[in-house]
């Protein structure tokens, strides 16, 4: 190529003939290699006519696996326990109409809980697109109140920016990401490389050390603090023990952070609002100085309005979002906890005083939970399940706790160990979340005991999973507490003496549908019974089911 002069205003830009480089892949082919090149190990989905091209592709290949489920919805929300439990961006697939709308349940789940994923959905033919063609729906229009980004690839040249842009933009502000693909597409090739990870989308986010100093400042100041943390603080647990003990500070979990904080630590409150503990809500009614670590939920009708509430998080966008706010710090927990844990004056205040107070409500609180797990009877109370599961499951158990009446009982009695992790459907709360989030948590970590607990109106939800597990050969325990009703909706009705139709069930003989998908089935009525059959369920080769009938006992403070 000639030299090109800068006064030469007809000349052509300088890379006008340069040829855009290409991996020489399909549509389908780049796709997956650029998924392995971001360190995607598993897509999760339902086969269908729109999808049937990248799944040959997944089939001519061994990096990716691909998990077939009998839903789409639980497609989505195995992904969105995987995106939870690991921090890396999870992908699921379904098919064009009704495969992307049966998706958008688990979709809603991750999105409202930040979890990374990815979802891909075929489309019809790009000729027959916004037709009265079958299975075609606006797809950007469906996913527009989950997706933080939804993009119809309407020409395979797009597909590296779309792909690089989805795989970015969820990663690093933890949203849901969409990409629809027409099902002619998938064998064009692709003008584009693939996009590694680059380590920079991960740099520790550095808060300045004049917002640190001020923070240890209100900390060294406060007379009664609290520490309320969530899951952000997993990488740094043991300087936020570090602090509280420095501080002689309550400390009070989100439910998924329970395992963050030893639970038998003396300054421990429990968990906040329903589901959590009066032992918190009484200290942080009496606190001088709320701190918010890794935390964003907050439950207005058991929570203070006197203290200061400080907030820090790595999400600007969280901090102050639905209560008020003294101060917020912006940055990564890793870096601010340890230097906090670190400044030496502040436990130059003496909290005597609160430290007796903090001890005195939370072994008060104990002893009242301690009496309620040992409760016996036939149904068995749900306080003696949950006891006798925290009892049996390992030190590095992961627990997947389905939305309920059950979740409620988990969180007051449940007494978490540090190496373990609690997955939920935090924020959309979706029944049927448990046993898909088991067996993506199993797949993630093979050698890792895992645990589903769900009630039976939810387990229906997503039962047919059970299926997929027992073809997985995954050696899952799904504890299903039967109660016969929607419990917490049954109750709330009760209080308000509404009338109850719709709460009351008949379920179906779950043990006997576990042996029909292939696991082993259990049945408990006593205390006794469900103990026995969840060792032996802990201990087995294949996944089980123990259907425990259970009193239906009203948590405290239920109301409409």
């Amino acid at each position: 190529m000639s030299p090109v002069t800068l006064t030469d205003a007809a000349a052509p830009p300088v890379l006008a003939d340069k040829n855009q480089p290409t991996a020489d892949l399909s549509v389908s082919q780049f796709l997956l290699e650029q998924l392995k090149a971001w360190k995607v190990e598993r897509i999760y989905g339902v086969i269908g006519d729109a999808n049937l091209s990248l799944l040959d592709e997944l089939g001519k290949q061994n990096a990716i696996r691909y998990v077939a489920c009998r839903h789409e919805s639980a497609a989505a929300l195995m992904a969105s326990a995987e995106a939870k439990l690991t921090g890396r961006t999870a992908v699921c697939l379904a098919t064009s109409g009704p495969g992307v709308t049966n998706m958008l349940n688990g979709l809603a789940d991750a999105a409202m809980d930040r979890a990374p994923v990815l979802a891909l959905s075929g489309q019809v033919e790009t000729a027959k697109i916004g037709t009265r063609t079958k299975q075609y729906v606006d797809q950007q229009k469906l996913n527009a109140a989950i997706a933080g980004k939804s993009e119809l690839v309407t020409h395979a040249d797009a597909l590296p920016e779309l792909m690089e842009q989805a795989l970015v933009r969820g990663l690093l502000q933890g949203q849901v990401t969409h990409l629809s693909i027409p099902k002619d597409l998938y064998s064009v090739k692709v003008k584009g490389e693939i996009k590694p990870y680059s380590a920079h989308l991960h740099q520790p986010l550095a808060a300045p050390d004049n917002e640190i100093a001020e923070l240890a400042a209100l900390l060294a100041s406060a007379e009664r603090p609290v520490l309320y943390i969530g899951r952000g603080v997993k990488q740094t647990a043991e300087d936020v023990l570090r602090l509280a003990e420095k501080l002689s500070a309550a400390v009070i979990t989100t439910l998924p952070a329970r395992p963050l904080f030893p639970n038998d630590h003396e300054c421990y409150a429990g968990g906040l609002g329903q589901a959590g503990s009066e032992a918190s809500s009484v200290l942080l009614s009496e606190s001088d100085l709320i701190v918010m670590l890794g935390a964003t939920w907050w439950p207005d009708d058991y929570v203070p309005t006197q203290a200061r509430i400080v907030q820090v998080d790595w999400n600007r966008e969280a901090i102050g979002l639905g209560h008020p706010l003294y101060k917020g710090v912006v940055g990564d927990l890793g870096q601010i906890v340890p230097k906090l844990a670190a400044a030496e004056h502040l436990s130059a205040k003496d909290r005597g005083a609160w430290r007796t107070r903090v001890r005195e409500v939370c072994t008060g609180w104990k002893r009242q939970i301690e009496a309620e797990a040992r409760a016996d009877g036939t149904p068995i109370p749900p306080q003696r399940v949950m006891k006798t599961i925290a009892d049996h499951v390992s030190d590095q158990a992961i627990v997947a706790v389905d939305t309920g009446d059950h979740t409620l009982w988990f969180n007051r009695i449940f007494q978490a160990k540090a190496g373990q992790d609690i997955l939920i459907s935090g924020r959309w709360r979706t029944l049927g979340f448990a046993l898909p989030a088991a067996i993506a948590a199993k797949l993630c970590y093979p050698d890792r005991q895992v645990i589903a607990v769900a009630g039976d109106g939810g387990v229906v939800q997503t039962l047919m999973e059970f299926q997929t597990a027992a073809g997985l050969r995954l050696p899952i325990v799904l504890v299903v507490l039967n109660n016969g009703a929607y419990a917490m909706e049954q109750d709330r009705m009760n209080v308000a003496g509404m009338n109850l139709i719709g709460s009351a069930l008949r379920p179906p003989d779950f043990a006997a549908i576990a042996e029909a998908c292939g696991g082993s089935g259990y049945r408990a009525s006593s205390a006794a019974e469900f103990e026995q059959s969840l060792r032996q369920a802990l201990t087995g080769s294949k996944p089980a089911l123990l259907d425990v009938r259970t009193a239906a006992a009203p948590v405290p403070h239920t109301k409409i």
